[in-house]
């Protein structure tokens, strides 16, 4: 008698889909705990604590995303990198997500995104003792501005098809030194960032002001385009239930200043 023989097909067939809802429920769990997760100094969204631990706003949020999904979950795990090198980890390696990642079109062609985790806005920012007032686009192509290395207010730029000085750093620490120490016009970055960063660095932040906005959108968690489609939909439905109670409006209420 053969093994097969032991198990009348009537039986087989039973056994074999609770044993693959219970192994596929198994590897949903696993699939999360697994993804690798990287973010960056970018204050009050993602930053370091003053244990070196992940803190902000879009941390917090993925913190909850992970209670809600029943998976364990440490801050720890996120890698604080700089944005230039998380944002290239999370194109090559396959099970790493970059966070908070600004949506744009050109962006989803790259990543798989579950959003949205926080609101945005990018702007260009200059001394208010300058007086620089922008009528147009092309009137940015006279002024040298400071960008963060990949980040969204360098791409926004770029693809506007001007001839750009732009002068890349590699940190918003960085950045809002330089701009304090006239090493450029102004810069184009994220707006709340920027006047957080400032105030962290001890710069006036009521010394410059908004002089152009380049966009308005949001930002979520940017993973590997091979990334399973079942895990990123496990995930946005935690962040969706997340927003429709209120809880991701909370989180991010205490972080912002006014």
């Amino acid at each position: 008698m053969n093994a097969v023989s032991l198990f009348p097909r009537t039986r087989i067939q039973p056994l074999l889909c609770l044993l693959a809802m219970l192994f596929g429920a198994g590897n949903a769990s696993a699939g999360l705990e697994q993804l690798r997760w990287y973010s960056e100094e970018y204050a009050p969204i993602n930053f370091s604590g003053e244990d070196g631990i992940a803190s902000g706003i879009s941390v917090e949020l993925l913190e909850a995303m992970m209670v809600h999904l029943d998976t364990p979950f440490s801050r720890s795990q996120v890698q604080i990198l700089p944005w230039a090198r998380g944002y290239r980890i999370a194109q090559e390696q396959p099970g790493a997500c970059l966070f908070a990642t600004t949506v744009t079109d050109t962006r989803r062609e790259v990543f798989k995104f579950v959003e949205p985790a926080v609101e945005v806005g990018i702007s260009i920012i200059a001394p208010k003792a300058a007086a620089l007032q922008i009528d147009s686009m092309d009137a940015l192509s006279s002024l040298q501005i400071g960008v963060v290395r990949e980040d969204i207010g360098e791409q926004l730029l770029q693809e506007t098809g001007l001839e750009l000085r732009l002068v890349r750093t590699d940190s918003a620490r960085g950045l809002m030194r330089m701009l304090a120490g006239g090493r450029f016009d102004a810069i184009s970055y994220n707006d709340a960032v920027t006047f957080w960063t400032m105030r962290e660095e001890g710069i006036d932040p009521n010394d410059f002001e908004i002089i152009h906005v380049l966009s308005r959108g949001v930002m979520g968690y940017a993973c590997h385009r091979d990334t399973d489609p079942a895990l990123l939909a496990r995930l946005q439905q935690a962040l969706d239930q997340l927003i429709a109670d209120g809880i991701a409006a909370d989180i991010q209420q205490r972080y912002i200043r006014h």
